[in-house]
């Protein structure tokens, strides 16, 4: 509604003030309050008792979201200048008559009878107020202070302005009793002129004053307007009517004006959706109380008091009669308890029942004080006495006590019980009487605390902790029985607790008693809870109400005592490791909305609020009480003159306007931002450091912790992390936002900066959960925005809009700062809430705190508005009782919930949202592996939150296509798993991200091939391309044969899941299914078409898949037949009719599809079907056909044989028709071709036509053998062709039964077997005098027919041939030779499990125990082992001299001998080991595979072998790989790499002894170094090893310092006797010049110093050249060793520790960590430079003279003398043993800890400082600053 308001002047008033009524009781209190020495009494102002004071106006709201603009206080303030100046104008006043019977009269109450009596509604009058002078003395005290201060201020009394405001709270009418209107018929025609919402009605002039009904009231009335007017007219008269005074009333002024009178609205309400709690000081006070309160009140003191006399009346018997047993009446009373041969007398429990109920109900109205306190101290006495029962001794309880003991124990805690109820009493007392020095005795309360922490610490915490399970639970099986005895306790102590709460909150006790329940409350909040009911005695529940109250004890103390503060923190932090780190544990803290959150964490973020006020302030009440009526001293009564003026100026305020105006003490202030912002700033400083110090505690205890460690701070600051994320839009915890922003910046600042790599992965790893809680809070919010959609409402709608303002990026921060805003509606919500509450009242401070910084921090406009608010938020700040809202609508929750997130997503915390995505984006391409790895996983978690990232950071694609390729598996396990979550998110990214994911399936990790393979199914489910599907199809079927068992049956699994098991539901016939079934099984036939076309490789992975498939192995293999079945006829459909073919699918590619499931399970096909495919073998007349007729020669050769209903007639046509083409066949089809010949054989049993053919192919052999093939081309076409089809037929067919038939044909042959005839056919062209082609053919012949008759390996004949081929050094042939080796061999390892497989499938035990038919040897086991021991030199020789396919079929060949162990392992293991260091990878994996299968078999045969690998490697590098380095580049690999990855799988000791070993091949004998070659050989292979050691990726940090003292022990052994002779041969450094030093004259020195010019000449070049080898390989090992060291933060001391077994095991078994910012460019090129040296005679001088500098001066000692912090991680000088004590296994570079000085020779004497020799303070300046340059 609207009414018209009249503009405000720049002071805030109004220009024409308006008049309203208030009683003339009021004004008179006003004036008693305000003083009666400078203002005119009450007759003086008017004739009238009734007297007009000006007020505000309190109408006016123009709008929804406007406020008045007049403060009340300008009013107030107003009458106090206009009576202090005599101002007053003197208008008509209304009579009492008038203003009675609207006015709120009888609540107010009158200070004394003097002035005025009190009214009542009936006739009689009311008795006097005080029953005796001292009572009206003390309520007249108040009055007769401020009096003397307004005297003593000249009436600017800041007491005064105090007793104002309390007195404008007493006239507030939301406050005070209405009653109905009396009915009158004056007052019912006044009536009927106006509306009904007026409270006060104006009166029309001229009318008769309105008068009661009652003739009894009119009379009494008249007769009191006629004494006072006798009193008027006799000054000084104070005659009383009837004893009681009484109240005159005039008749009505004719003067009266209806225009002086305003009207008030009675609907307009003070706040909204609440109604206002009445201060209880007020309501309980006996004179605002009605009679019926009055007399309940009297009757509760009246017992009391009788209570209270008999208990004392009982004790005063007790002491007269000092009788030994008390009489009836005291036992009543009192108890007695026996106690170490003592009688302690106690109160009854019945009779501390009754005095706690009628002391809270006598508190409750405020009338503690009629009782006497001397007798309220012999209660306390009295109840004090209960403590002593309470000792250790009597409450300690004991596991071992059996479980009547316990029930003993008990009945003992029962007298507990009592003492908590006494302890109540006397809390309660101290409380009634508002901390009163005289009940309030600090011993007493001593020991009532002593007592509590001894019952909770004794009786409660013991059965709290006990378990079922663990080592409480006796204890647990004792206490169970007497739950309820217990529990009742632990409710008792709970209400002791929170009694003692209330107690810090009015009453200011002694430090020593707060500090002891400080001490008690944060040892209750750090006792573990259980985490199931079942296993808690008293209940989880029970407990944490206790657990609470503690908190608010905490939470008081810390609120009343500032300087309590800090200790507090600490207590609090230093307990954290006590708390339970399993989060269910964790979290017993329930919160309004039902989650639950750490008790602490609940703690910390109350302290971290409330330490935005300063003390006192949030503690003491809202509205002021009234004065009890025992007298107080000055000082207990009023505030210090300081805190009266804060009262005054706050107390004052009124209803705030639509927009906050400036009020007449802000008129004159134009810096009212300043003033504000200077505050504001000063109490968020204090927040600002709580926080940060909670936070970096919290830090620094994690970064010395980790997750799997003993400490549990790693996870608590995970866990308080997600708490604070949890209420982080809890607009009840505003702290949250402020912790989480310290948090983010120190987790910021890890992550920036150089860190450990630990470190690092904490920090990304928080970032990741701060920037998804961001991300959270934006979705809660538009969940919370959603559903404000049904309800129609203007503060929705606004709400609603300023977030969608948000989310598209256009919203102004400044709209939130509005008076009507986000944070006013938080305000609003938080006061309508539980605001008697410090947690919720230290939240509001908080806020408008933060509220107020901002308002202060917006730059200044024109006008007033941005004014008027900070001086209207500096107010509020400075009074707590403030009211902002005024309108009918109640702020909801989701509201509160809106407008508060809105507030957060501008905060710091989430502003820095983009800043937390770059710092995790940067950190993907850290140095640092596990870095890298967490950044991944963190940018995940955000994903998963906000997909949106992906659009917003252009850089992620990049960076994960980058990361998937890492070297680290690790990491390319993350990318892949960020990249499963892009497309999840935004499939149309699978185009961008397949590749990566195609080549991650066939990576060396198991874990990144299986999740590639798991990726590669999601994209083919959503994917609609065949190309696509085809293409993962492909790369799933090539993982089908993978060596882990665990990806192949993974890949079978998917390829199931993908293409048989959608269609088991329709694996019927083909008619019965729907045209939707019939589509999707055309489409998975095209899909494995399109798949088998992709070479024989995917058709043989298929193969194998397939009959993995449809193997008994397989659960769903009849589903999977019946759909294969159906696969299978439709391909013969799309076969046979063009119109079903796929589009873009040849003939020949439906039928070699067909082939695939040929060769997987012949049963899948049937006669029917066969017949289909004959015309195809008829005709062949181009390649075309060729390779149609091979695919369906396959079909006939796998079906044929299963299916016996063919017919002879048709497989006759078959053979025929197959033995027409045979010349025109490819080597392929040929092989197809015989293979399918014999199968047809083996049914119609015609061998005769197979042995024809072949007969008639060895005579044109034998007319091609004597003739010279190299000079006809069509001759040796003809004898190509000849050799292939006997070597194809000579394979499959065996006619050994057909001899006769032969040595008939080919007489005068007369072999013993068909396959040595061929052979012996073949064999002349075989030589190397026939072409190459011709020769290889016959050679291949030749091992197809050994492969089907192995015996003939064993043929010298055919050995000697083999042996020619591979000796000659002819690729082709040696290929071709060793590749039937290899299919041999294959065969053989094929048939190996199936030999004792006929044994086992009748269920019975093998023949042979255990081994059975394997111990029968077969041809083939012969034949291979000649093979291996014939031919194994050459086999090793090949694979070691090329990287040509030659050489990776020789590697096969190797493998295959190894796994079937037919050597020695030390024979091809050093081959394995070079091999592995092959640039060809398929080399190097076959390689790596079988070193791995021996090393695992023969561990410790194969060690001694080790070394001789490490230099056939070397060799192997430098000779075939042309790189004799010993490392790869980008990244820096090791070339050992692999074989150090198989030597982690064994033992430590294992380890170290290959390391030791690996070390000592770089040792030394200078005299017998080789020198030759431009780099001298010894040189080139100790830089293999060395670089090797620089690059191994050590798995354990004991492994690593390992090889650091083994490399120390090298310099430190042979580095000596190479400086020494470098110094006396090359540099002729003299001992006696080192001893006698310089002479008087200096010459000395001066001789000294020449060396270095004049002795190089002396040296033979030779000579300096091997000293020089010899130093430069020193010193790249001394290099490495520096470069490790400081790779993997190392120091020296640590090294030592590591030496003296000072380190736990845990630590060292654990992973080195890399340093970031280290890479191996510097110690590479260091080792190159130093290599370069031998290049010039110069050059070599130097790198001497440094090496002998390197001995000679020890860097760390002299660096840590001059303070260089750096240097201790720089190079040391390396020194042999004194002692010569052996090396230590972990140790560090350095004999004796104590050496003081260093040496550079061994057996010279030391050296003085000042020797002069080799410049060694330019070489040390210049070793510094190249030792700098590691960093």
């Amino acid at each position: 509604m609207t009414t018209n308001q009249e503009p405000f002047t720049a002071s805030g008033k109004s220009r024409s003030q308006t008049w309203g009524l208030f009683p003339p009781a009021a004004v008179l209190v006003m004036f008693a309050a305000l003083g009666t020495q400078n203002y005119p009494k009450p007759h003086q102002v008017s004739s009238s008792p009734s007297i007009l004071i000006p007020i505000k106006n309190r109408q006016g709201t123009t709008g929804p979201r406007e406020r008045h603009q007049e403060s009340t206080v300008n009013g107030y303030g107003q009458l106090d200048n206009a009576l202090h100046h005599g101002r007053v104008r003197q208008p008509r006043l209304l009579t009492v008559d008038e203003a009675l019977q609207y006015s709120p009269f009888s609540s107010i109450v009158p200070v004394t009878t003097d002035i005025i009596p009190a009214p009542h509604t009936d006739i009689s009058s009311s008795g006097p107020l005080f029953s005796t002078t001292v009572d009206q003395s003390a309520a007249r005290q108040p009055l007769e202070l401020l009096d003397a201060d307004i005297a003593r201020t000249l009436g600017k009394s800041t007491m005064a302005q105090h007793a104002l405001g309390v007195m404008k709270g007493y006239l507030d009418a939301s406050d005070l009793t209405e009653f109905p209107e009396p009915v009158s018929p004056k007052g019912t025609m006044a009536k009927q002129g106006l509306n009904s919402d007026r409270r006060l009605l104006p009166i029309q002039a001229g009318r008769p004053p309105p008068t009661p009904t009652t003739p009894g009231f009119v009379t009494s009335n008249q007769k009191a307007f006629e004494s006072n007017a006798q009193i008027i007219s006799t000054p000084g008269n104070t005659k009383q009517v009837n004893g009681s005074p009484m109240v005159l009333v005039p008749p009505l002024s004719a003067e009266s004006l209806v225009s002086e009178y305003k009207t008030f609205c009675e609907d307009e309400p003070l706040s909204h959706g609440k109604k206002e709690r009445k201060d209880r000081s007020i309501v309980n006070n006996p004179h605002n109380q009605t009679r019926d309160q009055r007399a309940a009140a009297d009757q509760a003191s009246s017992h009391l008091q009788t209570l209270i006399q008999g208990i004392l009346d009982a004790e005063d018997q007790i002491t007269e009669d000092n009788a030994a047993a008390p009489s009836i009446d005291a036992s009543s009373y009192f108890t007695w308890v026996q106690q170490e041969g003592a009688e302690i007398r106690m109160l009854a429990s019945d009779k501390l029942v009754t005095l706690d109920s009628f002391l809270l109900k006598v508190i409750a109205d405020d009338r503690l004080g009629d009782i006497s306190i001397h007798d309220l101290i012999r209660v306390q006495k009295l109840c004090e006495g209960s403590f002593i029962v309470v000792q250790p001794s009597e409450l300690s309880m004991d596991a071992t006590w059996s479980s009547d003991e316990f029930s003993a124990w008990v009945q003992r805690a029962g007298l507990a019980e009592s003492a908590l109820r006494s302890a109540r009493i006397i809390v309660k007392i101290v409380i009634g009487l508002h901390g009163d020095k005289e009940v309030c005795s600090e011993e007493i309360l001593q020991n009532l605390v002593s007592a509590l922490n001894q019952i909770i610490n004794s009786c409660i915490i013991p059965i709290v902790e006990a378990r079922p399970k663990d080592s409480g639970a006796e204890i647990f099986s004792l206490a169970s029985p007497h739950r309820k005895e217990i529990g009742q306790l632990l409710y008792q102590a709970n209400r002791v607790m929170k009694m003692l709460v209330e107690m810090l909150d009015k009453v200011d006790i002694a430090e020593a008693i707060t500090t002891a329940l400080e001490f008690l409350a944060v040892r209750i909040l750090f006792v573990e809870n259980a985490q199931h009911e079942k296993e808690s005695i008293l209940g989880i529940q029970r407990f944490e109400a206790l657990r609470r109250t503690a908190m608010e004890i905490i939470i008081g103390v810390f609120t009343k005592h500032s300087e309590q503060r800090p200790f507090i923190f600490d207590e609090i932090l230093s307990s954290l490791q006590k708390l339970p780190t399993r989060r269910q544990n964790a979290r017993q803290f329930k919160l309004s909305d039902g989650t639950s959150i750490q008790v602490v964490s609940a703690l910390i973020m109350t302290l971290i609020q409330t330490s935005a006020a300063p003390a006192q302030n949030l503690a003491n009440e809202v509205k002021p009480r009234i004065a009890t009526t025992r007298k107080r001293s000055h000082s207990e009564s009023f505030s210090s003159e300081s805190e009266a003026e804060t009262s005054a100026e706050t107390m004052g305020d009124g209803e705030p306007s639509n927009t906050p105006s400036v009020d007449s003490d802000a008129g004159t202030d134009h810096n009212a931002k300043r003033l504000l912002s200077t505050e504001a700033n000063e109490l968020s400083n204090n927040t600002a450091k709580d926080a940060q110090y909670v936070v970096g505690y919290f830090v620094r205890r994690a970064m010395t912790a980790s997750k799997t460690g003993d400490q549990p701070y790693r996870h608590l600051l995970d866990i308080f992390t997600e708490d604070l994320i949890l209420v982080v839009g809890n607009a009840e915890w505003p702290a949250a936002e402020l912790l989480l922003n310290v948090l983010m910046s120190i987790m910021m600042n890890i992550a920036e900066n150089k860190s450990t790599a630990p470190t690092k992965n904490m920090a990304l790893e928080l970032l990741g959960i701060m920037g998804s809680a961001i991300s959270e809070l934006v979705a809660s919010t538009q969940s919370f925005v959603r559903n404000l959609e049904t309800q129609d409402s203007a503060r929705n709608d606004y709400l609603r809009q300023m977030f969608d303002e948000y989310i598209d990026g256009r919203f102004q921060s400044s709209e939130l700062f509005l008076w009507d805003g986000p944070y006013r509606i938080v305000l609003d919500y938080l006061a309508s809430i539980d605001s008697d509450s410090l947690p919720t009242r230290s939240a509001q401070m908080f806020y408008l705190i933060q509220w107020a910084r901002n308002v202060a921090s917006i730059e200044s406009t024109a006008d007033s508005s941005g004014e008027s608010m900070a001086h209207q938020l500096k107010k509020m700040l400075s009074n707590k009782a403030w009211n902002l809202s005024y309108n009918t609508e109640a702020v909801t929750k989701g509201q509160c919930r809106i407008a508060y997130a809105l507030t957060v997503l501008h905060m710091n915390f989430c502003r820095r949202f983009d800043r937390i995505v770059n710092v995790l984006l940067d950190s993907v391409t850290s140095e640092q592996t596990t870095v890298r790895t967490r950044s991944l996983k963190s940018v995940t978690q955000m994903l998963e939150k906000d997909p949106s990232l992906l659009d917003r950071a252009r850089n992620v694609k990049i960076l994960l296509v980058k990361c998937a390729a890492d070297a680290s598996p690790m990491v390319r396990d993350s990318a892949l798993m960020l990249i499963g979550k892009c497309i999840q998110q935004k499939p149309a990214l699978e185009q961008d991200f397949l590749k990566s994911i195609l080549s991650l399936s066939y990576d060396p990790t198991v874990a990144v091939r299986k999740r590639s393979m798991k990726l590669l199914k999601e994209v083919f489910t959503r994917n609609t391309s065949k190309e696509v599907k085809i293409k993962i199809a492909e790369y799933l079927l090539q993982r089908t044969d993978d060596d882990d068992k665990g990806v192949s049956e993974l890949a079978n699994q998917i390829l199931e899941d993908l293409w048989f098991s959608p269609f088991w539901k329709c694996s019927g016939a083909a008619a019965e299914m729907s045209i939707h079934d019939r589509l999707a099984l055309k489409e998975q036939m095209e899909l494995i078409i399109g798949t088998t076309r992709n070479g024989d490789s995917v058709c043989s992975a298929l193969v194998s898949s397939l009959r993995n498939l449809l193997g008994s192995s397989s659960k769903a293999a009849p589903s999977n037949f019946k759909v294969c079945q159906m696969v299978v006829s439709a391909a013969f459909e799309s076969m046979i009719d063009p119109e079903a073919r796929p589009e873009g699918f040849e003939q020949k590619h439906v039928v070699q599809s067909l082939t695939v499931f040929a060769r997987a399970d012949a049963r899948l096909f049937n006669s029917e079907q066969l017949q289909h495919l004959q015309p195809y073998i008829s005709n062949l007349t181009n390649t075309e056909d060729s390779n149609l007729l091979r695919s369906v020669v396959v079909i006939f050769r796998c079906v044929l044989p299963i299916i016996s209903s063919l017919q002879q007639d048709l497989l006759r046509e078959i053979q025929s028709a197959l033995f027409k083409n045979v010349q025109k066949l490819g080597k392929a089809e040929l092989n197809e071709v015989a293979a399918c010949l014999w199968t047809i054989n083996s049914i119609l049993n015609n061998p005769e036509r197979l042995a024809k053919l072949i007969v008639s192919v060895i005579k044109h052999l034998l007319f091609y053998k004597d003739k010279n093939m190299n000079q006809n081309e069509k001759d040796i076409k003809s004898a190509k062709r000849c050799v292939q089809i006997v070597g194809a037929f000579g394979k499959h067919c065996r006619l050994e039964d057909e001899l006769r038939r032969f040595q008939a044909a080919l007489a005068p042959w007369q072999g013993t077997s068909v396959s040595g005839m061929i052979i012996d056919s073949v064999k002349p062209f075989a030589s190397s005098t026939q072409p190459l082609s011709l020769r290889v053919d016959a050679l291949n012949s030749i091992g197809l027919v050994c492969q089907s008759s192995p015996h003939h390996f064993n043929s010298a004949d055919v050995s000697d041939v083999f042996q020619k081929a591979l000796v000659e050094g002819q690729s082709d042939v040696q290929n071709i030779v060793l590749s039937n080796f290899r299919d041999f061999f294959a065969m053989q390892e094929n048939q190996a499990p199936s030999k004792t497989e006929p044994s086992r499938a009748n269920g019975a035990a093998p023949a042979n125990g255990k081994l059975g038919g394997s111990m029968k040897a077969s041809e083939g086991d012969g034949a291979s082992a000649l093979i291996a021991q014939r031919f194994l030199h050459n086999v090793l020789s090949i694979a070691l001299a090329s990287l040509d396919a030659t050489a990776l079929t020789a590697t096969e060949v190797i493998a295959s001998i190894n796994r079937q162990g037919l050597v020695h392992p030390k024979e091809s293991g050093p081959a394995l080991v070079a091999l592995e260091t092959s640039s060809d990878p398929a080399i190097a994996n076959v390689a790596f595979q079988a070193h791995g299968d021996v090393h695992q078999q023969h561990e410790s045969m194969f060690e001694r072998e080790y070394m001789r690998a490490i230099v056939e490697a070397y060799r192997y590098q430098k000779y075939v790989v042309k790189d004799p380095l010993g490392f790869r580049p980008s990244p820096y690999t090791s070339k050992l790499h692999s074989t150090f990855e198989i030597i982690k799988t064994s033992k430590s000791k294992y380890q170290k002894k290959f390391l030791s070993n690996f070390c000592a091949k770089i040792e030394f004998d200078m005299d017998k170094l080789d020198l030759s070659g431009p780099i001298p050989a010894s040189l080139q292979l100790s830089r293999f090893l060395i670089e090797n050691l620089a690059f191994f990726d050590y798995g354990r940090l004991d492994e690593l310092l390992y090889t650091l003292t083994c490399m120390e022990q090298i310099v430190a052994n042979t580095g000596p006797g190479v400086a020494h002779s470098i110094n006396t041969e090359v540099f002729h450094v003299r001992v006696d010049t080192i001893l006698g030093g310089p002479d008087e004259s200096g010459q000395g020195t001066e001789e000294t110093a020449s060396h270095k010019s004049t002795a190089m000449a002396d040296v033979a070049p030779q000579r300096l050249y091997q000293l020089t080898t010899a130093s430069i390989i020193l010193s790249c090992v001394w290099d490495t060793r520096t470069y490790l060291r400081r790779l993997y933060g190392l120091s020296s001391n640590q090294q030592v520790k590591e030496g003296k077994s000072q380190t736990k095991v845990k630590d060292v078994n654990k992973a080195p960590s890399k340093s970031p910012g280290i890479s191996g460019d510097k110690v590479v090129a260091g080792i190159a430079e130093r290599i370069e040296s031998l290049g010039s005679h110069d050059s070599m001088i130097r790198q001497c003279s440094a090496f002998v500098e390197l001995l000679s001066i020890d860097h760390e000692f002299r660096v840590a003398a001059d303070g260089d912090e750096e240097g201790l991680g720089g190079p040391q000088t390396p020194s042999g043993d004194e002692a010569g004590s052996p090396v230590p296994m972990s140790g560090g570079s350095r004999g004796p800890a104590k050496r003081k000085r260093s040496v550079s020779v061994v057996g010279t004497p030391h050296k003085k400082r000042g020797r002069p020799s080799l410049g060694r303070r330019k070489s040390s300046r210049k070793s510094m600053e190249e030792d700098e340059e590691w960093e």
